[in-house]
């Protein structure tokens, strides 16, 4: 025992001696290495100096040599070594050198005769020398390879005196006086040490690696002082910690970025590594705060990128780390408002958060330009706060939210955002989060359903007075802005209008207990109109397009949601739909340059609502919904390309919808009689799949149609038709025509002859391929008439079987020899007209296909149906397939040009 006292007294002492011969050995190799160096430098500066004398003056006689006393010129070191660059760059008191440059004549240089007619006389351009720069992964990977050695000694330094702390917190060595003040004496010592060697030996990464180690140190006693030192204030500790923090920063500017990295590092991993076991999430969180704004102070002046990501992810870790414990009420949501607000001042000392941009007209193109800046990274973070506060609310609860755990951060963002008009985004993120946040805790799986829970009457309660507070701080924020004739008027007057909307929305599917259709249906009203009286103002004072097209999408969801509060669940298709008309009329009458843009959006809205509602929505099956839904979509569709007849673009646009929309229509009146009213039937047999293959084919038509029409979208409408065709080829090849085929399923036929679901399934499928034949390419056009031909001798052969058979086709049945023989003179017949229709109409695929049937006729007539015929019926059936082949091969000779004659008409021609 006495030795491990003995040994742990004596450890600081070996730490420090450690450290003092290891710095020696390093510094008299660096010292080598830096000497070396120096004379690389010389020697390029030399070439660099004689290139740059020969390119200007090529006649002029070489200056005499520099002596040995005279200093060289002094360089810039190699832009490699990122962590010796950022080194110098910020060493405050003393500035970077300027680098030599090689002299090049301008346009604005006076130069003498000589050297102008020198120049005249060149015929090789100047030819700059100056190596290529490398990229930022190149220096990184340089600087670690060259560096990983100091740095992981540093932090060696640093985790030794935490494991010291650590071990003696175990082992109970020691009081917990003595151990804190050891840690606190090895900090501060091997801080003193750093800085007295920097000021013996200049500014150096090894120095700037052991006062990062240093910090760590201290960092963790005063951490450990928790656990150990109950008697001493928290809040003490804490401006302890802070000032360690501070003291970091200041020598930060000294000894570089290494410093603030190690520091950083060592300041988010000190609560994880020494744990005091108190299970106090909040005071690890109020430290995380010092650290961030100390962190974020440091990086004002060692401005390095890849700094930042050391902030942000420590930052947001401890948020992560703070989801598996307890805290108090709005502790979480307090810390990321205090982020929030450090990434927004610190970085620009904006601690009133009072700073503008350069007024820009177009958002995008001041985007463009955000990398510029060396402060972009607080743009990505705070997204990713707004985010984990979405996450917070639904985690917590958003009725239990307290007001201003719920309403602070917005408050925030949208005054930054006011003033900053980059972050215009945030606010609205924001507002989506929130509802997120309310709807996705009441959605639960239950095996492959997904089932909506509805809250009880006091949680209906408690969202309803938040949902209202919610909305009067976005309208009154988007009234007071607009009345300030801010920048981008046309977003707050959407993050205005649409506020309300969508809070209403919300709390008519989720409030129960308010369930007077009525209310909600006339606050709805209410709602359309007055934006609609909006709109007319905006109309009669002129101004901006947008505001005008935002006022008028918002009166028409207003009425929209009006129409569905007081109707059915179904309207909603027809009200969106209904849109169409009523939004081409305003266009039409008012020219409006946004508008179409939103005829579009809301076609998008629609034609994805019905393609997609088999597995969105269900619907009573006592109506016949669908007729006045599909085929009323259908028909605002058509109505809109009317009314817009003179626009071509949107003419085209409506157009298209229209024609997926009614065949998405004739898909549903086909189910709705073939399933007794169940639209959406829960199988996917033969019928279904048989369905889908038209359902998707013909879209698929539709789009390549629609492609043909489009000059800005053709490759977009490609890639859907392609999407479309390969599903549908897919479902048929593995659906109709592998598993669920009749000829070896159970799959259901009805008795009448050939109107019976062999036309749907195979008989229809042949229609699509021929108008596949005409739209596509010759080169993928003519394997579709390949596949048209033999889709319809599938489909002819299956009608014969289900005559012959009675209402089957599967092939478990005896085939009798009438069967066969209508086989053969069916297919005889249909060998005939191919090449009969080829000879004509000049086909050669045709005719080919034709032959090749013919043949398969003949060896059936030889190998099957012949091989049991006996005396006059074996000589009646070969004398009737001779005289068939015969005449056959008469046709051919009279349609078919023989050679000389074809050369004849070609000399005649």
């Amino acid at each position: 025992m006495d030795a491990l006292w003995l040994l742990l007294l004596a450890f600081p002492l070996f730490l420090l001696l450690g450290s003092i011969l290891g710095i020696r050995a390093w510094l008299n190799t660096h010292q080598l290495r830096q000497e070396i160096q120096h004379l690389h430098n010389r020697l390029a500066h030399y070439e660099n100096q004689g290139v740059g004398q020969t390119a200007a003056r090529p006649q002029q006689a070489e200056p005499p040599p520099q002596s040995a006393e005279t200093p060289p010129t002094p360089e810039p070191e190699d832009s490699a070594d990122l962590t010796a660059e950022s080194d110098t760059a910020y060493a405050a008191a003393s500035p970077a050198p300027e680098p030599a440059t090689t002299w090049r004549p301008t346009a604005n240089t006076s130069t003498s005769p000589d050297t102008s007619q020198a120049s005249e006389g060149s015929t090789k351009p100047l030819v700059d020398t100056t190596p290529a720069q490398p990229g930022f992964l190149d220096r990184l990977q340089v600087s670690i390879r060259e560096h990983w050695m100091t740095w992981l000694g540093g932090l060696c330094v640093g985790l030794a005196g935490v494991f010291m702390v650590r071990y003696s917190i175990e082992q109970g060595l020691l009081g917990p006086e003595a151990r804190v003040i050891l840690s606190l004496l090895v900090g501060a010592g091997l801080h003193v040490l750093a800085e007295w060697l920097r000021r013996r030996q200049g500014q150096n990464n090894v120095f700037a690696a052991l006062a990062g180690g240093a910090s760590i140190i201290l960092y963790s006693a005063l951490f450990a002082a928790f656990k150990l030192l109950p008697g001493i204030a928290p809040g003490l500790l804490f401006l302890a910690m802070a000032l360690v923090s501070f003291a970091t920063l200041v020598l930060a500017l000294r000894h570089g970025p290494i410093l603030a990295a190690l520091g950083m590092l060592g300041g988010y991993l000190v609560p994880i590594l020494v744990n005091t076991g108190s299970g106090n999430i909040e005071l690890a969180l109020v430290y995380i705060g010092i650290l961030t704004l100390a962190s974020l102070w440091l990086l004002g002046y060692v401005q390095r990128r890849w700094l930042w990501l050391g902030v942000i992810g420590g930052s947001l870790f401890w948020w992560l780390l703070s989801l598996g414990a307890s805290p108090a009420d709005g502790v979480r949501s307090a810390y990321l408002l205090a982020l929030a607000y450090l990434f927004l001042a610190v970085p620009g000392y904006d601690w009133l958060l009072t700073q503008t941009e350069t007024p820009t007209a177009n958002w995008l193109y001041r985007l463009k330009g955000v990398r510029e800046s060396a402060r972009w990274p607080v743009i990505p973070t705070l997204g990713l706060i707004t985010l984990a506060q979405g996450y917070t609310l639904a985690t917590e609860g958003v009725p239990q939210a307290a007001y201003p755990t719920l309403l602070l951060l917005p408050a925030l963002l949208l005054l930054v955002a006011s003033r900053r008009p980059l972050l215009n985004p945030l606010p609205a993120l924001m507002l989506i989060a929130t509802a997120l946040a309310v709807v996705m805790p009441m959605l639960t799986y239950m095996g492959d359903q997904l089932i909506f829970t509805p809250p009880d009457g006091d949680t209906q309660a408690a969202l309803v007075s938040r949902f209202v507070m919610l909305t009067l701080l976005y309208t009154a924020a988007a009234a007071w802005l607009l009345q300030r004739r801010i920048e981008h008027p046309g977003f707050w007057v959407t993050l205005g209008c649409f506020t309300p909307l969508l809070m209403l929305a919300i709390g008519y599917y989720l409030f129960t207990a308010f369930s007077a259709d009525w209310a909600w249906g006339g606050a709805a009203l209410i709602l359309g109109l007055s934006y609609l009286a909006l709109a007319r103002l905006a109309l009669e004072r002129g101004g901006n397009d947008l505001i005008k097209t935002v006022l008028f999408s918002g009166a028409h969801l207003g009425l929209s949601l009006a129409a569905v509060i007081w109707f059915t669940d179904a309207t909603l298709t027809l009200a969106l739909a209904l849109q169409l008309v009523s939004l081409s009329l305003l266009q039409q009458r008012f020219q409006l340059s946004l508008l179409p843009w939103v005829i579009r959006l809301l076609l998008a809205v629609v034609v994805c609502r019905l393609t997609f509602n088999p597995w969105l929505l269900s619907y009573d099956m006592g109506t016949h919904w669908s007729l006045w839904t599909y085929g009323g979509a259908t028909a605002c569709a058509f109505a809109g390309a009317w009314i817009l007849r003179n626009d071509d673009k949107m003419t085209a646009w409506l157009q298209g919808a229209g024609a997926h929309l009614l065949v998405l229509t004739l898909a549903a009146e086909v189910r709705y009689w073939l399933y007794d009213g169940d639209i959406f039937l829960q199988q996917y047999g033969f019928i279904e799949a048989s369905l889908n293959t038209l359902i998707w084919g013909t879209a698929g038509c539709v789009y390549l149609w629609r492609a043909t029409l489009s000059r800005h979208l053709k490759r977009f409408y490609q890639i859907i038709a392609s999407l479309h065709l390969l599903a549908a080829a897919a479902n048929h090849v593995l659906i109709v025509l592998l598993r669920e085929n009749p000829m070896w399923s159970s799959s259901p036929l009805s008795d009448t002859p050939i109107w019976n679901l062999l036309l749907l399934s195979y008989g229809l499928p042949c229609l699509l391929l021929l108008v596949l034949w005409r739209q596509l390419p010759y080169a993928l056009g003519r394997w579709m008439a390949l596949a048209s031909g033999l889709s319809l001798l599938l489909f002819i052969s299956l009608e014969i079987r289900h005559l012959w058979q009675g209402g089957s086709v599967n092939l478990a049945n005896p085939t009798s020899d009438g069967e066969l023989y209508t086989y053969s003179i069916v297919w005889l017949l249909l060998a005939s007209a191919a090449m009969i229709l080829g000879n004509w109409l000049q086909r050669r695929n045709l005719y080919r296909g034709g032959m090749a049937l013919l043949l398969v006729v003949v060896a059936k007539l030889f190998l099957v149906d012949m091989s049991d015929l006996t005396g006059l019926w074996r000589v009646a059936s070969f004398m009737g397939l001779g005289l068939a082949l015969l005449a056959l091969a008469w046709l051919h000779q009279r349609f078919t040009p023989t050679p000389s004659a074809a050369g004849g008409t070609t000399a005649t021609q």
